[in-house]
């Protein structure tokens, strides 16, 4: 056991970047730690409170038609579903593409130790989130229904086993989408349109779900029915916590735990075997000589950031899962008319609302597809090399961001050529939808190389750490979150001016604030990037 808590200690260190700042004697770096970690902290409560409130709102509907349970069963499948999904992108990575793992597999240490350190580490990423969902949905239960003694034990104690099968399940379809991709030539566009597909599939169903309040309150019934049928172990465990059932307390943490168990047990037994065969590559046997072709160091830098964006596909699905589902709302909202859509969820006066704020809304998905946050601690160990390189250090930096452009611009082009379409929107709303977000691209391109120089991560073993648990990630995106519902607030508080005066004035706001950083970058980003 001291083996497997060695190992998990040190990769959850090593995946946040914990380990170099506890150590550090620098003052900067450790300035640096504080400064991340009170951003850390602000944004966990805001999500809390974000999850307290949309709890909170459902628990009204459910106490109005005496079903208090269906509030706990709602967020338990939701919590597991999310987990489900985002394990699918981890788990390969962690347990299987991780660099080291010739160093590790070579240390005397136990196969079966290994695998149950890499899956602890799944188990801990995945209970928090568990807990940012389920205690403040536990809390609102407990203020409405005022349980017994019971509830706050077999609550507590329910929380630990709530990810151990949505790991197993999305380790399982992690590894079979990953090995059926592996068995072709393309392996990485297989495995990525099987991921679309499984993302899509996911976000098609969660659609059919109705937004009306009452319609919501009509379905109770049936909605809990397909809840316990799809997961019967939401069924045990409301059981256990909302009706005080030792047996069923009992039954749900044992098939948990032996599940997983048996999980850990077989994976340990075959790691070795599916090791080899997930990472199996095909190479190509027609290589011919052709000439070389001589190119500008921008251009020559821009494709190989482009390669090296397109060799994982990790990284295309994390950084562009929100342009993927920008294009399918675009492409749904054409057989969807805005008003019979503010019907269903509603929000009277949908079609205005999105006639004068699609721009920031088109914006907010453009702020979750930011390449440039993990771009520069991508390069690893490699780093040395642009750094050792005859080329000015802003060229580098302005090739990730044209990658990032690249990545974004088009589909934002065409989706929204389709809202203009959809929205019947006139010629100046025409114009600042698609001009806004092209703004905002740019802002959220040059800011994610400039929080990527401030927070690098180049000590790293697989790409999972880099491109999702990273802090020049998440604070990237909290960045790019806030400055949306920041500008969304100031939009709707001056609802009185013209829409279109106020997204003209937001447009020259960005542009102001892109044109500072591209100029800090020429002037401090040689600097910078000298000093990763």
């Amino acid at each position: 056991m001291i083996n497997i808590w060695r190992l998990t200690k040190l990769q959850l260190l090593s995946s946040f970047g914990l380990n170099k700042a506890l150590h550090a004697r620098d003052v900067k770096e450790r300035r640096k730690l504080l400064l991340l970690s009170i951003s850390i902290l602000i944004g966990v409560g805001m999500i809390a409170v974000v999850s307290f409130g949309y709890s909170y709102a459902m628990a009204m509907t459910f106490e109005s038609i005496g079903r208090m349970d269906l509030l706990l069963a709602i967020m338990m499948a939701v919590t597991s579903l999310i987990g489900l999904f985002t394990t699918i992108y981890k788990a390969s990575g962690v347990l299987f593409g991780f660099k080291d793992y010739d160093l590790v597999m070579s240390l005397p240490i136990k196969t079966s130790h290994v695998v149950a350190s890499r899956v602890l580490q799944l188990y801990v990423l995945n209970l928090f989130f568990t807990l940012m969902v389920m205690v403040p949905a536990g809390v609102v239960y407990a203020i409405k229904v005022n349980p017994g003694s019971f509830y706050y034990l077999f609550f507590l104690m329910t929380l630990l086993f709530i990810p151990l099968v949505p790991i197993i399940a999305a380790t399982i379809v992690g590894a079979l989408i990953s090995w059926i991709s592996s068995r072709f030539k393309a392996s990485r566009m297989i495995n990525i349109l099987l991921n679309f597909a499984l993302v899509i599939a996911i976000m098609a169903s969660s659609f059919r779900v109705d937004g009306n309040e009452q319609e919501f309150a009509d379905m109770s019934t049936g909605l809990a029915g397909m809840i316990f049928k799809l997961y019967p172990l939401t069924s045990m465990y409301i059981d256990a916590v909302c009706s005080y059932q030792v047996g069923s307390f009992v039954l749900f943490i044992a098939i948990s735990l032996l599940s997983f168990m048996l999980f850990c047990t077989v994976l340990a037994t075959k790691y070795k075997a599916i090791h080899t065969g997930l990472m199996a590559s095909h190479t190509s046997s027609n290589y011919q000589m052709k000439s070389l072709s001589i190119g500008s160091p921008f251009r020559a830098l821009y494709k190989k950031e482009l390669r090296r964006y397109f060799s994982s596909s990790l990284y295309i699905l994390n950084t562009s899962i929100g342009m993927i589902l920008l294009l399918a709302m675009s492409i749904s909202l054409l057989f969807i008319d805005a008003d019979e859509l503010g019907q269903l969820t509603n929000i009277p006066q949908l079609s205005t609302y999105l006639n004068i704020l699609a721009p920031l809304v088109v914006s907010m998905f453009v702020a979750i597809s930011c390449t440039t946050s993990s771009s520069i601690s991508l390069e690893g160990k490699n780093i040395w090399i642009l750094k050792s390189s005859p080329v000015p250090k802003q060229t580098i930096l302005l090739s990730k961001v044209a990658v990032n452009l690249t990545v974004t611009l088009p589909i934002l082009v065409v989706s929204c050529v389709l809202l203009m379409i959809s929205l019947h929107t006139g010629w100046m709303e025409s114009l600042l939808l698609l001009v806004i977000p092209v703004i905002y691209a740019c802002f959220s391109a040059i800011m994610g190389v400039l929080v990527n120089l401030k927070l690098p991560k180049l000590e790293w073993t697989s790409e999972v750490t880099v491109i999702k648990q990273s802090a020049a990630v998440i604070v990237a995106l909290f960045i790019g979150i806030i400055s949306i519902v920041i500008l969304l607030g100031l939009s709707l508080l001056l609802s009185n001016i013209n829409g279109n005066l106020i997204l003209l004035g937001i447009g020259l706001i960005m542009i102001v604030v892109c044109n500072v950083m591209y100029r800090y970058i020429g002037a401090k980003g040689e600097r910078l990037f000298q000093a990763l």
